[in-house]
C-alpha cells in the first residue's frame, strides 16, 4: 500500500510482521533473515527483529538450520477463518452427498489473486497420492477448479490474468500470443458450463469442475470431483459424473440465492 494511502491509524511495524508471515509459501516453507531481507526489501536487522517478535508471540519456529517456518498457531488462525466461511459451512453436507454418491475425491476452492485456496477436500482412498488439504493453493490456469473461476471473470480481469503470469512464465503455451490457448479453454467452459483436467496438473489425475454462483450470479466458488484416470475415462467423467457435480453445484447455489434472484428478475 501506497505512504499516501495509508490512513493515520496504519501501522509499520504490524504491516511489516504480516509482510513476512505471508512470505513463506509452499515453494519456500522456510526462509532465513537473508532470505526474507532480499524478499521484502528491508534491512537484516528489521527483519531480525521482527522475526524475533514473531517467534515470542508464537507465530514462527526457528529450524535447526537457523531458518524460520511458520508455526501450528498460523494453521489456527487459518483454521478459524475457513470454518467461518458460511459458503463452506452451508456446502459441506451437499458435498458429503456428492461424495458418497460418486465415491470419487470432491473439492471446494475459491479464488484468492492468482491462485485458488481449497476450503474443502472430501478425499477417497483411490486417488492419485497429491498432497493438498484445506488451505492449499493451486494454480488458476492448469486446474479445473481454477479454470472454472477464471472463465467467469469480466474480460478485463482476464486480460491482466494472463499478461502478470506471462511475465513470471513466458515459456508456457498457456499464456503464449495474448493467451490463446487458455482463452479458448476458458470460451468452452463458460460455453459448457464446467471445465475438465485431462492430466493438466498431475499425470494420472482427471476431474471436472463447476462454478457455484451467488443470489448477484457471482461465481463464488468452484467444486471438482476427481478421479484417476487410468479408472475413469474421460468420457465417463463427464457423461456420469459431471450430471451429479452440476446437482450438487446447483443445489449450493440455490441455497446462496441464486435461482430465487434469477426467477425475481
Amino acid at each position: 500500500m501506497a505512504q499516501d494511502k495509508r490512513s493515520g491509524h496504519f501501522v509499520v511495524s504490524l504491516s511489516r510482521g504480516l509482510e513476512i508471515m505471508g512470505a513463506f509459501s509452499e515453494e519456500h516453507p522456510s526462509l532465513g533473515i537473508a532470505e526474507l531481507s532480499r524478499k521484502l526489501g528491508l534491512h537484516k536487522t528489521t527483519i531480525f527483529r521482527l522475526v524475533s517478535t514473531l517467534v515470542e508471540l508464537g507465530f514462527l519456529s526457528q529450524a535447526g538450520d537457523r531458518k524460520y517456518h511458520l508455526s501450528p498457531k498460523v494453521l489456527g488462525l487459518g483454521h478459524s477463518y475457513l470454518q467461518g466461511l458460511d459458503l463452506r459451512n452451508l456446502a459441506q453436507p451437499l458435498l458429503r452427498v456428492l461424495q458418497e454418491k460418486c465415491g470419487e475425491t470432491v473439492n471446494m476452492a475459491i479464488l484468492d489473486g492468482s491462485e485458488l485456496v481449497y476450503i474443502e477436500r472430501l478425499k477417497t482412498s483411490q486417488i492419485v497420492n497429491i498432497n493438498l488439504h484445506v488451505g492449499s493453493r493451486l494454480p488458476l490456469y492448469n486446474t479445473s477448479m481454477g479454470r472454472v473461476l477464471i472463465a467467469f471473470q469480466p474480460p478485463e480481469w482476464v486480460d491482466d490474468y494472463i499478461r502478470s503470469q506471462a511475465e513470471k512464465c513466458p515459456h508456457l503455451d498457456y499464456f503464449r500470443r495474448g493467451g490463446d490457448k487458455l482463452k479458448r479453454i476458458l470460451a468452452m467452459t463458460v460455453e459448457k458450463g464446467y471445465a475438465i483436467n485431462d492430466g493438466d496438473l498431475v499425470t494420472g489425475l482427471r476431474s471436472i469442475a463447476a462454478p457455484v454462483h451467488d443470489a448477484h450470479s457471482d461465481v463464488v466458488a468452484a467444486t471438482n470431483i476427481a478421479v484417476p484416470s487410468a479408472r475413469i475415462s474421460r468420457r465417463e467423467l463427464e457423461s456420469r459424473l459431471g450430471p451429479m457435480l452440476m446437482e450438487t453445484v446447483g443445489g449450493i447455489s440455490r441455497a446462496l440465492g441464486y435461482l430465487k434472484r434469477r426467477l425475481a428478475s
